[in-house]
């Protein structure tokens, strides 16, 4: 299986290098953390004595807000914690989230660098959030009995049939684990049928459900929208949106302006480095009334659409949102399957999706059961918009729904803890 694997690895490594060379050359950060990533932290983290190390590896951004209130309770319980991440937004979120907390890039998984990761962090146990699964790295804790874990775990379809193609290789990987919690039935039973042992696999739910409320006052509003400059109103907020997605959402927009002129539009893309052709974009479509988070200027006060260029701030802009759009929804260059709708509907926000949800079908399933989102294919959107738009007791009455379906499904991170605790304070 090593052998196996690390010829895998190599070979998807020695094809990627190129694009990440070309990258770094335009942003150091990246060579930078591909150094840290090959050699580690660079130095041996000391450790208290009679505390247990638990190193938590979230992949990027959605990891990282995923784990807070686990890490919060694994540090109240006397754990020593150290933080890793493999994407810039998932390092930044990661240290404006725990500045007290060593956080570093997550290392490559050749045996050279996950050998000299371990023996410079020295952890006693690994918790991988959702769907980071790094046979390499698995294999040298093994090899050292350490237990592993992974939490709040999912299966997109796409990944599923990934595993599948080469069942007897994850069959051996995933049974590496200690512990599966798993987000949903589904979830336990496709890592199940991929052949995790069943005494390994629990359905524990989505650590998500358990970010606590975050209620904004007035005085709280007033202040963000001086802190940006652009005026008040009702918001439609497009978060984590894809290419062609952007393109849809300013065109129903333009449609419903003219009848609902207190509307204003912000745009959040999921990838940070199309920021500044989605800005383009909107400057050609709004050419006098678009502004941009990252260089707000005196004449935004007549800005009706806004691009969010930075990094960590779409949950805070969901506050000021009437009705929230989740993207990668909807047709686009992407493979679809949506964005997680959890970050708006604990704010309380309506939710609208496109018909490409597959990655979180359960969620918004039962979503949209509770009244708190709906779909709408791409000739719909307008029309479901201005709907909602016309008539605040029914979009108020999404937002209610949407928050109370995640205090019901709230729990995950006590009911993840119950098995995990016991192996982790046993190892």
């Amino acid at each position: 299986m090593r052998t196996f694997y690390t010829v895998i690895y190599t070979l998807a490594f020695c094809l990627a290098t190129p694009y990440w060379l070309i990258r770094g050359l335009f942003n150091r950060v990246y060579l930078k953390n591909l150094r840290a990533r090959f050699i580690g932290p660079g130095k041996v983290l000391p450790k208290l004595s009679g505390q247990k190390r638990v190193w938590v590896w979230a992949l990027s951004l959605g990891e990282v807000l995923s784990a807070r209130e686990l890490v919060k309770k694994l540090v109240e319980d006397g754990f020593d914690v150290v933080i890793t991440s493999t994407t810039l937004s998932g390092l930044a979120t990661a240290k404006a989230n725990w500045p007290k907390l060593p956080v570093f890039p997550s290392p490559l998984d050749f045996n050279l660098s996950t050998r000299r990761f371990l023996d410079l962090v020295k952890p006693d146990a690994l918790i991988l959030v959702e769907t980071d699964i790094w046979p390499g790295i698995l294999l040298q804790m093994q090899k050292r009995g350490l237990p592993k874990f992974l939490v709040s775990a999912r299966l997109s379809p796409r990944s599923y049939r990934n595993y599948r193609r080469i069942r007897f290789f994850w069959r051996k990987v995933l049974n590496l684990f200690d512990l599966i919690a798993t987000q949903t039935v589904e979830d336990r039973d496709l890592f199940l049928e991929l052949g995790a042992s069943p005494t390994r696999v629990k359905f524990t739910g989505n650590l998500k459900f358990d970010q606590p409320d975050v209620p904004l006052n007035p005085e709280e509003k007033q202040a963000i929208l001086r802190e940006t400059g652009w005026p008040d109103g009702r918001w439609l907020v497009a978060g984590s949106t894809h290419m062609g997605e952007e393109t849809m959402i300013m065109r129903a927009f333009n449609e419903l302006w003219p009848k609902h002129r207190d509307l204003r539009l912000l745009i959040a893309p999921r990838d940070r480095h199309k920021f500044q052709l989605n800005w383009r974009l909107i400057r050609e479509m709004f050419p006098n009334d678009s502004a941009r988070r990252s260089q707000p200027t005196p004449s935004d006060l007549g800005a009706q659409v806004f691009l969010l260029d930075t990094l960590g701030d779409l949950e805070r802009y969901y506050s000021l949102a009437e009705i929230a759009l989740i993207g990668k929804s909807w047709p686009g260059s992407h493979e679809g399957g949506g964005h997680n709708p959890l970050e708006a509907s604990v704010h309380g926000k309506a939710v609208i999706a496109g018909p490409k949800v597959s990655n979180f079908k359960w969620m918004y399933r039962a979503l949209i059961a509770a009244g708190g989102a709906l779909q709408a294919d791409t000739n719909e959107l307008t029309s479901i918009l201005d709907e909602l738009l016309s008539d605040p007791n029914r979009l108020s009455d999404m937002g209610q729904k949407a928050h109370e379906f995640v205090i019901t499904h709230r729990g995950a991170v006590a009911e993840t803890l119950s098995f995990l605790s016991p192996l982790l304070f046993k190892s």
